[in-house]
């Protein structure tokens, strides 16, 4: 199992489900100041980008592409293409790892230096930002007349008829993570 890869997917999916969700928002209610670590659902998802471009960029090995400004506010049609391209690079990423490089360490440039961290170590947080920052995104989306989306449904066989259809959209070929036999 590619442990790696089934986190990406998951991320592809979840942030799917979630652009989804917020499409159904009206600009007005998608820029509303809200409740949470960053003060609306635009600058909670234009945080996700940033925070994953950067790591994506660091993980790719970029040093200069590190010192870009990330930050910028999108609006909602411009930020969706560049999430989805973002999750796109991180699954071909995430597929390309082989053992070894899971060990290897790469360069984060901070405003006060250069630091290493190892590739693993490096996914799991950014995965963990991600699930964090979305759930805040789910949250904030409970104030306004759109239903969250379920977000928990990616991993077990018994939710697979719940996520079939964005599987096909999406091209989540699950046989690429889990080495065993896939029902249908």
């Amino acid at each position: 199992m590619n442990y790696f890869l089934a986190q990406a997917l998951n991320n592809r999916w979840a942030n799917h489900r979630l652009f989804s969700a917020c499409a159904r928002l009206s600009e007005a209610d998608y820029a509303a100041p809200r409740t949470g670590f960053f003060p609306s659902i635009q600058a909670t998802l234009c945080h996700i980008l940033e925070v994953d471009r950067y790591y994506l960029t660091a993980l790719e090995g970029d040093r200069d592409g590190q010192v870009k400004d990330f930050s910028e506010t999108l609006a909602f049609a411009q930020l969706k293409q560049s999430q989805t391209q973002t999750d796109q690079r991180l699954v071909a990423f995430c597929e390309a790892l082989r053992e070894d490089d899971l060990a290897r360490s790469v360069d984060l440039v901070r405003a006060d230096g250069v630091v290493r961290e190892r590739i693993d170590r490096l996914l799991l947080h950014l995965f963990e930002h991600q699930i964090h920052h979305r759930g805040q995104v789910h949250t904030m989306l409970s104030a306004t007349h759109v239903t969250p989306p379920q977000l928990d449904e990616f991993f077990l066989n018994c939710d697979r008829p719940l996520r079939e259809d964005e599987d096909k959209l999406l091209q989540l070929d699950e046989r690429r993570v889990w080495r065993e036999y896939l029902p249908g």
